[in-house]
């Protein structure tokens, strides 16, 4: 009981040493593990808090799972859900437990846990994606001690073992939603990435290799007698269906088609899956079983040197036939694909496929207004062309691709149904796939660029980045198998000039010299407004920068801005991407940060004002969503200083505006909730943040506090000219007004009666022209920036307890203390009292210059005084009616812009009354340099 109530104290470090407590009980007697009461207990530790906790709840079930496996078997399902934690460790733990478990009970049913376990394949981290890739290795691939010669008794020649494990693959993959993670293993089994370094050093053995081919080679041997089994109705468990099967001897297909060729018997696998090409079935479960057994066949084909004739012939009416009629038009992709495959294989020419040309062409260009066809035939004939083109055009029969062309254009790409628009822009893709020289004509390029415009459907926009990276996925595969070494099938030509695969999709120039004409198009959908758009055009991004083909530096805004996009998969991939180049070129990375940063804000922008994509919680708080992806950005750097603190400044920088560029205000509001949402781990990183706040308030804000008082100065005489006139027109007895009744506080307005004339700018010699006003803003601008700035300051004085001492003993030449704790107090940013808004006439400035010396004055206390007066806060506006405020009128000369704020500095002599902290500003004895007022001291 004192342990059980150990487990529940606040302390992560007591209940850690707690869990370590009760192992030393469980060494003595591992049956308390069964007990109810502690396995309660201790499947609640597997959901602490604490990452230190759950790896030791972990470790606890761990150590005894090999001993007693039945008891482990209790624990196994709160187990698995541990493979998905935060924790790297506690990931890597979960999976070796599991891993354990299976190695000293066989004959358990693990297969949920293995589904969980194959889940993070993929995972963010290497150490994780290689742990997986050893434990399927170890469960399927590895060759076990000992003797297992026993074989399967259905007259099977494959041992037993071999079958046990594939019907362990078979019923994991049912539980899976697709088999692309199998995929994936399997790849990495064959190839042994998943060794350390050391053992790829030191050699791999060959008899190994050797040894894992075979075994892979009777598991699809093996898959492929489940098939006929299955569908002949030999086996009893009626449950069992073909798809499964038929899915993973794909899965082994696509990574090594050569283990569907057996040295024996090569067309074994082809004689034996053609026949289930018969099947007329239409369901969406049966398209993927035809697609898979195509996909095979398509695979296995070209590595057989003379495949029996009368099969070839019976598959190439299957395919026909399925081409024609076929209602999936996934099944008929893999059929045409597989038709021309087996047309050059075979050696049989380009015959078939000349037919079906001239079929759908005959289609689209007669008087048929039947959508559906149509559709099926701008389908077919697109993917006819993209395969067959090299058997095509070394025919005899030359193929007339203008004409084809100009058909699209002219009869489809200009329709008013879009459906059809959009079926003949995907026949276009395929048709550049194997001419992709035609992307450089100017009528293509026009097309291409039309339907990546941000005005056109989002449908047209998929389809026309979808035919890009289709392209561009061609062009990869080639570059691939020819690097590889792996022999590419020739083609049957009867004369002319060889014509590379894809027509040039292996070229590297003209990929290149494409995607360079389409990447500013492309770089603007991956900030489209819907999310498909963005995906699709992400993913181009991702394999242009994997083939090298722009300059990485161009995308670093773009990529920057959808780390803060809403949907995961967008941002993830975002991340994945910038973290890669991070690593290899963190000087481009590091320069394009504030880019990215005003894109990012741009990009905010969009998706918050498109009402129809934005969920209402992002409604309420938007700037929520943006936090996480800008925390990320700055995690990638935080481990170097100087590239944290370049991050920092090219952010404060943004507030300082020049000649050239002036920020939104909203844009500077948005910085400021990015700076205080920065995560923080140690006190070097705020302070160095006040402290480049602090430069820019030493170099701006004296200047600026001039230029406001100069403007509130010509407000007050422009009052005082404006009651004169007023009493003049007027002529009435005891309306004369002193001057000083006139002239108003800084922070306040002119009286609203002498106001209420609305031509009195009009007719006021010394209203502002138009230039002056532009001026004004700008002052009024920069204002408004140093506010936000020193909001922002006392934010992180609050947040982070730092003193006036702590700041201004803070020095770059100073290293970080390493270890050095950083406290956090919970507080929010807040600048909703922020007036933001620009003035529109000259005596708007007035409140602007009130809020900025009383942010100059807050910005005198130190955190401690200033927070405990927070309560009493509103005592910065009285301080004694005897000391308010009066500027007394102007009566001596102004001078001109260029000497503005030189010599008048009555307004300032208050200042010495104020006592709500130190005074460390002095804005007395303020030098005149150029027109412009410098600051003496630097503020903390």
């Amino acid at each position: 009981m004192f342990y059980q109530a150990s487990l529940r104290e606040n302390s992560p470090v007591i209940r850690a040493k707690a869990l370590r407590a009760v192992s030393s009980i469980v060494e003595a007697d591992p049956e308390v593990l069964g007990d109810k009461r502690v396995q309660s207990a201790v499947e609640g530790r597997f959901c602490d808090s604490a990452i230190s906790v759950r790896e030791a709840a972990l470790e606890l079930v761990g150590r005894h799972i090999a001993s007693h496996p039945d008891v482990g078997l209790k624990y196994i399902e709160k187990v698995a859900e541990r493979i998905k934690d935060t924790g790297v460790s506690v990931r890597k733990r979960a999976i070796k437990i599991i891993r354990d478990l299976c190695a000293s009970n066989p004959n358990a049913d693990t297969s949920h846990a293995f589904v969980e376990i194959i889940s993070r394949v993929n995972d963010e981290e290497s150490s994780v994606q290689d742990l997986v890739c050893k434990t399927f290795y170890e469960l399927w691939f590895d060759e076990p001690s000992g003797s297992h010669k026993h074989l399967v008794a259905d007259g099977s020649s494959v041992p037993m073992e071999i079958a046990t494990k594939t019907e362990q693959i078979v019923d994991m993959l049912r539980k899976m939603p697709n088999h692309q993670p199998l995929i994936t293993i399997i790849k990495r089994s064959l190839t042994l990435e998943f060794l350390p370094q050391s053992s790829k050093a030191a050699g791999i053995n060959s008899s190994m290799m050797t040894s894992l081919r075979k075994r892979c080679e009777l598991i699809c041997r093996r898959l492929l007698e489940r098939i006929l089994q299955v569908e002949e109705g030999a086996d009893n468990e009626t449950k069992i269906h073909t798809l499964p099967y038929v899915l993973v001897l794909q899965a082994f297909c696509i990574v090594d088609p050569t283990l569907c060729t057996p040295v024996t018997d090569p067309s074994q696998f082809v004689v034996t899956l053609q026949p289930y090409l018969k099947n007329k079935v239409d369901s969406k479960s049966t398209a993927q079983l035809l697609e898979s057994i195509i996909f095979v066949i398509d695979a296995v084909i070209p590595l057989i040197r003379k495949p029996p004739q009368t099969v070839v012939e019976e598959l190439e009416q299957d395919l026909k036939q399925m081409i024609v009629r076929h209602s999936f038009l996934t099944v008929v992709h893999a059929c045409i694909k597989c038709l021309s495959a087996l047309s050059n294989a075979a050696g049989r020419g380009p015959r078939l496929l000349e037919y079906l040309v001239n079929l759908f062409y005959k289609h689209l260009s007669g008087p048929n207004s039947d959508g559906q066809v149509l559709g099926r035939s701008l389908f077919c004939l697109g993917l006819l062309l993209r395969y067959g083109y090299k058997l095509l055009a070394a025919s005899e029969n030359q193929l007339d691709f203008p004409k084809i062309l100009e058909l699209l254009k002219r009869r489809y790409l200009r329709r008013d149904d879009f459906s059809l628009k959009v079926r003949a822009m995907q026949a276009l893709g395929y048709i550049l796939i194997a001419k992709p020289d035609f992307m450089l004509q100017k009528d293509i390029l026009n097309l291409i660029e039309a339907s990546l415009s941000s005005d056109v459907d989002y449908r047209l926009k998929i389809q026309g980045l979808q035919n890009l990276y289709e392209y561009l996925r061609d062009a990869e595969s080639q570059l691939t198998a020819d690097s590889t070494g792996k022999p590419t099938v020739p083609y049957a030509t009867n004369g002319g000039s060889e014509v590379p695969v894809a027509a040039g999709a292996g070229d590297t120039n003209i990929c290149g010299g494409i995607i360079q004409l389409y990447w500013n198009s492309i770089l603007e959908r991956s900030l489209d407004m819907n999310d498909q758009v963005r995906h699709a055009a992400l993913k181009i991004v991702e394999i242009v920068l994997r083939q090298g083909l722009v300059h990485p530096i161009t995308c670093v805004p773009h990529l920057i801005a959808l780390e803060t996009d809403p949907v995961e998969g967008n941002s993830k991939l975002a991340h994945h991407l910038l973290m890669n180049m991070n690593e290899k070129y963190p000087s481009f990375f590091e320069s394009r940060l504030g880019d990215g940063l005003q894109m990012s804000f741009r990009f905010f922008e969009t998706i918050v004002s498109n009402h129809n994509v934005v969920a209402t919680n992002m409604k309420s708080n938007p700037i929520a969503f943006v936090k996480p992806g800008i925390s990320r950005i700055y995690r990638l750097i935080r481990a170097n200083r100087n590239s944290r603190n370049k991050f920092v400044h090219s952010i404060v920088r943004k507030f300082i505006s020049d000649s050239r560029s002036y920020p939104t205000i909203g844009f500077l509001v948005y910085c400021v909730e990015v700076l205080a949402s920065l995560p923080f781990t140690s006190p070097d990183e705020p302070l160095y943040l006040v402290y480049d706040i602090n430069r820019v308030i030493q170099i701006r804000a004296g200047a600026i506090e001039a230029n406001l008082k100069n403007w509130t100065s010509m407000d007050q005489q422009q009052d005082v000219v404006g009651q004169q006139d007023i009493v003049g027109q007027q002529d009435v007895v005891g309306q004369q007004y002193m001057v000083d009744n006139v002239m108003h506080e800084p922070g306040g307005y002119p009286d609203q009666n002498l106001a209420d004339s609305p031509q009195k700018m009009l007719n006021n010699s010394c209203s502002t022209s138009d230039v002056d006003m532009a001026k004004l803003q700008e002052d009024c601008h920069d204002a408004i920036a140093m506010q936000l700035l020193l909001k922002l300051k006392r934010h992180l004085k609050m947040v982070y307890s730092l003193t006036d001492a702590r700041c201004q003993a803070f020095s770059l030449k100073d290293p970080p203390k390493p270890g050095e704790a950083i406290s956090k107090q919970n507080i929010p940013l807040n600048i909703n009292n922020t007036n933001i808004s620009l003035p529109s006439c000259l005596q708007d400035v007035a409140l602007v210059y009130q809020d900025f010396k009383t942010l100059l004055r807050e910005d005198s206390m130190d955190y401690v005084l200033y927070t405990s007066a927070t309560v009493q806060k509103k005592r910065l506006t009285p301080r004694s009616s005897s000391k308010v405020r009066r500027p007394v009128a102007v009566t001596r000369g102004r001078r001109g812009r260029g000497g503005r704020g030189g010599g008048d500095d009555d307004d300032d002599t208050d200042d010495d009354d104020w006592t709500g902290g130190p005074r460390v500003l002095e804005f007395g004895a303020q030098a005149v340099t150029g027109g412009r007022v410098t600051r003496q001291r630097v503020q903390v």
